[in-house]
C-alpha cells in the first residue's frame, strides 16, 4: 500500500488547518468538519456538544434535557460521548458530571481524565498565536 504524503491530500490539509485554527481559538473552523458515522442519537449528542462555547461546560443531564429526554438519558449521553470518533472536532471534554469531572473516553480517574482536565484548563486560558 502506498502512503499519500500529507501535502498531497486536500482533505487532510483542510482538517489539519481547521484543528490548528481551533487550537488557536477559532471554533468556527471546527464546525465545518462533519462528525462522521454514528447512530442518529449519537450524532444528536455530538452536535449538542459542539454548541458548548470554548471555556464553558455542560452536564450530561443538561445535554440529555436539551435533547428532550430529561435525566433518564444521562447515561446514554455519556455512552454516545464515549464513542465520539473526533474528540478535537466534537469537544466532549466540555461535558462534565453533575458532581464533578465525569469521564473522558470511558476513563474516570486515569490518564484520559488528566487530559480532560488539561483541555478544560487550556480552553479557559486566552488563545495563543496560531502554530
Amino acid at each position: 500500500q502506498t502512503l499519500v504524503p500529507l501535502e498531497a491530500d486536500a482533505d487532510a490539509n483542510a482538517l489539519a488547518s481547521a484543528i490548528r485554527a481551533g487550537f488557536a481559538g477559532d471554533d468556527t473552523a471546527l464546525e465545518r468538519i462533519p462528525t462522521g458515522a454514528g447512530t442518529d442519537f449519537q450524532r444528536r449528542v455530538w452536535n449538542a456538544c459542539r454548541t458548548i462555547p470554548r471555556g464553558e461546560t455542560r452536564t450530561y443531564g443538561a445535554i440529555a434535557q436539551q435533547l428532550g429526554g430529561g435525566h433518564a438519558l444521562c447515561r446514554a449521553v455519556g455512552q454516545a460521548l464515549r464513542r465520539n470518533p473526533l474528540p478535537i472536532v466534537v469537544p466532549c471534554h466540555r461535558v462534565v458530571a453533575g458532581n464533578g469531572l465525569g469521564g473522558y473516553a470511558g476513563d474516570v480517574g486515569g490518564k484520559l481524565a488528566q487530559i480532560k482536565r488539561m483541555l478544560l484548563a487550556l480552553e479557559r486560558s486566552p488563545p495563543s498565536a496560531p502554530c
